[in-house]
């Protein structure tokens, strides 16, 4: 499902193609890659620089977003070309930029040569904005499950082999409860998990599950600490100071017999300080799609999963599974699909589903003024053991499209 207010994560920024003639004469021109230019894996940045009469410049540079500088070579056409690796950069609108520093004759004001702090030498910058649309991977796994150290069956080691060489998921999690959970159990938790990991191979997270009734269950993960407070509020403030990543487990509207209401968070009540880190939502049944618009609609940015809750030492096993959208099959790509809200959650077990909009990953938080927007969602069953009979596009809770 889509839903704008559930579009998440990304920091944009928009600029057009530029020329830019410094006080010391310097025009730089990117040539490419063009303005808007929809660019993967490893692109060639090419630009001129032209200078004044009697001008020399420092080595033209190419600099990312995250702040990584390539060295421009100037080849025999006169272009100053380097290569930039775009995997590296996060998927959606970027900017690329070009720095030239002329060598310059002035002093700075403290008396030290630098020509940018000349009266008449400036640096040249030009940037160009590109569309990053790499490629990811997808990722099955289960990151809610239990063992013999609370209600489950079996130990923890035996959980990440079973889901490891029996299921064959790719990332796993074991969660027991908070309220019966040891320190020295939970110390075998982190462990096992840590003995499991195998980069390229597995991914074995670890976690734990707050279970209160009146309010809601919720797992956090990869905490140095089990013991977090019992209380609603008190728990989402200690999560948001502490960066935790975690989830709500098995919503429901539906009030008991008696007429109380459990497990809907304080009717889905948003909280702020924890919204960067509550960052899924288990959805595997009609019911739970209502929680999740309702979630939504109450401010939360949540990504879809498919957690079981095995109890059970069938761990994997079906029938929903959490898919992650990763560069790599490791603790750190894994966590940053969960944190991005890549996720999706699907009944079958290689089902693949990709999803953008206006350019940006599935999980992206996009500010856009109202209007009409490219949405693309590539949906593709390898093994063709079902069906995709129609896909459904929601917005603020309702169908608006359906392909």
């Amino acid at each position: 499902m889509v839903k704008k207010t559930w579009l998440a994560a990304l920091a944009l920024v928009v600029v057009g193609v530029i020329a830019v003639q410094a006080a010391c004469g310097a025009v730089i021109s990117i040539v490419s890659p063009e303005e808007g230019a929809r660019v993967k894996g490893e692109v060639e940045l090419r630009a001129t620089v032209a200078l004044g009469s009697g001008e020399e410049i420092e080595g033209p540079v190419a600099q990312t977003i995250d702040g990584c500088r390539i060295p421009l070579v100037r080849g025999g056409d006169g272009l100053y070309s380097g290569t930039i690796d775009t995997a590296k950069l996060p998927n959606g609108r970027q900017t690329l930029m070009v720095l030239a520093t002329p060598k310059g004759r002035d002093e700075r004001r403290d008396g030290y040569a630098d020509a940018a702090w000349g009266g008449e030498k400036f640096i040249s910058i030009v940037e160009v904005a590109v569309v990053v649309r790499n490629p990811y991977h997808h990722y099955w796994g289960d990151i809610h499950a239990h063992t013999s150290y609370s209600d489950g069956a079996w130990y923890p080691k035996e959980a990440y082999e079973y889901a490891r060489d029996a299921a064959e998921l790719d990332f796993f999690a074991v969660t027991d409860h908070l309220e019966i959970l040891t320190m020295e159990e939970y110390a075998d938790v982190v462990a096992q998990a840590h003995a499991a990991d195998e980069p390229g191979r597995f991914v074995a997270l670890y976690g734990v599950e707050r279970t209160r009734e009146e309010t809601g269950h919720i797992n956090f993960y990869m905490s140095p600490t089990h013991i977090l407070p019992t209380d609603l509020n008190d728990f989402f403030r200690a999560i948001g100071r502490m960066g935790l990543l975690a989830h709500f487990n098995h919503p429901t509207m539906e009030p008991t017999k008696g007429g109380e209401r459990h497990n809907d968070f304080q009717q889905f009540r948003y909280d702020p300080a924890a919204d960067e880190c509550m960052a899924m939502v288990e959805l595997r049944s009609p019911e739970e799609e209502e929680c999740y618009i309702a979630m939504l609609d109450s401010g939360w940015h949540v990504g879809a999963v498919g957690d079981q809750d095995k109890h059970s030492p069938t761990w994997g096993d079906g029938p929903t599974w959490t898919v992650a959208l990763a560069r790599e099959l490791t603790r750190e790509g894994i966590l940053d699909a969960l944190r991005s809200r890549r996720t999706y959650s699907s009944a079958d077990r290689n089902l693949r589903l990709d999803f953008t909009f206006d350019g940006e990953d599935m999980g992206s938080r996009i500010a856009r003024p109202a209007g009409e927007y490219a949405c693309t969602v590539t949906v593709s069953d390898p093994d063709a053991d079902g069906v995709v009979q129609r896909v459904d596009l929601f917005l603020d809770g309702e169908v608006v499209r359906t392909a």
